[in-house]
């Protein structure tokens, strides 16, 4: 296991090299509260992350950049020799719910709806990025794992102990759900996260100390005293997510969190997403919905495409990419449609669709990119876009699915 600490302090040294102090900071606090390495450097990391998002807010890291550096350097070659004791169950995924044909149906004078019956299990650590557009069942398989909704068939047995639960009361104390539209909140941002700490019987210093992490874990350290109308719906939303984690659920839930933010704090918050799963204390399971599917593919450890109330996919992208045999680009340039119909009028198989933005292509699999993009070369077709998304559950937008 010291091996997993190397590896994590290689890490934090990679992004210091870079000068990526938000990452540096961040990913010192995690280390230093994943593993044991004592009071002191609990508190030198939370003070260089304070540090560090006090100087982003005012415009200064570049200025105080050097005494950030520092500070980390010391604190780097307080921990580097250090043995802290390791977690007993590091490695060990468990199953924390499992989800067996469960299905809802709503039925109205004007409209129904069926949700399809489908199995999944939430595991220790792992990820879920469900998707598809709207519409097609995601915020309802959601509030059915979370508790909101009750499913009308199927078995539903939660392990939060690794014993089957039914006392619910004490299954949804390990549940955080964070719905798209927030409900808001009164008083300061750091009032509303103690107040979610207490209520899950963090009290005194103890909620003291896990509120200053949160906070600086979260980027909050310049929100802390705002209310509701001064922060922005980005903020907002990391706020939501700081008030579950400071109690540490075992099973966080979000609907469309992506949905509101611009793409730098995308990136942010699943990276954010994948460090939490990944934490050796505390490795939470988590399932979010979104349309963003490169953005989630890129952290999932599973994929679940709804379609019309059912799950056209429900697996890991590998075994996806081994299902499909055709290839899938989308690519945008200085052509047209017709351009490309004239240049591919020979491939096999050979579909080509037209949005607003981009060309999508189709075409069997006994074609390859290398051979479209030498082609597209070789007639002097500049290109401004292309993706290869033959192995991404973007094609199941497709009619034929």
């Amino acid at each position: 296991m010291q091996g997993l600490i190397d590896q994590r302090i290689e890490e934090i040294k990679l992004c210091f090299q870079n000068d990526d102090i938000n990452r540096t900071s961040q990913r010192l606090l995690d280390l230093v509260y994943d593993f044991d390495f004592g009071e002191s450097a609990r508190k030198s990391a939370l003070k260089i992350r304070k540090n560090y998002n006090k100087s982003k807010e005012l415009g200064r890291v570049k200025i105080e950049n050097k005494a950030l550096h520092q500070e980390l350097n010391i604190l780097l070659e307080e921990i580097k020799n250090q043995q802290p004791a390791i977690p007993e169950e590091v490695g060990q995924k468990k199953i924390l719910a499992r989800f067996s044909n469960i299905s809802k149906q709503f039925k109205s004078r004007l409209h129904n709806f069926n949700f399809k019956p489908i199995s999944l299990d939430l595991i220790q650590g792992k990820i879920i990025g469900l998707v598809g557009e709207n519409g097609n069942g995601k915020t309802t398989l959601l509030r059915m794992l979370s508790g909101e909704l009750s499913a009308d068939s199927g078995h539903i047995e939660y392990y939060l102990n690794e014993m089957p639960i039914r006392d619910w009361q004490f299954i949804k104390k390990k549940i955080a759900f964070i719905p798209q539209r927030l409900e808001r909140w009164y008083g300061t941002a750091e009032e509303n996260i103690s107040f979610h700490a207490a209520n899950k019987g963090f009290k005194g210093e103890k909620n003291k100390e896990k509120v200053d992490f949160i906070i600086g874990r979260m980027g909050l350290t310049n929100f802390r005293e705002l209310s509701w109308p001064e922060i922005s719906s980005g903020y907002k939303l990391r706020i939501e997510i700081a008030m579950a984690l400071v109690w540490e659920p075992e099973i966080l839930i979000l609907d469309e969190p992506l949905a509101n933010l611009d793409i730098q704090a995308q990136e942010l918050l699943l990276q954010d997403l994948r460090n939490l799963a990944d934490s050796i204390r505390n490795p939470a399971s988590i399932i979010l919905s979104s349309q963003q599917l490169h953005e989630v593919e890129t952290i999932a450890d599973q994929v679940i495409f709804l379609k019309n109330g059912n799950a056209v996919f429900n697996g890991n992208l590998k075994d996806f990419k081994n299902m499909e045999t055709s290839l899938t680009f989308e690519v945008n340039g200085n052509f047209s449609y017709l351009d490309l119909q004239e240049l591919l009028f020979n491939w096999e198989e050979i579909k080509i669709e037209q949005s607003a933005s981009s060309f999508t292509i189709s075409c069997s699999g006994n074609h390859s990119k290398e051979e479209f993009l030498k082609l597209l070369a070789n007639n002097n077709i500049d290109i401004n876009y292309f993706r290869n998304i033959s192995g991404s559950t973007k094609k199941l937008f497709n009619d034929k699915y």
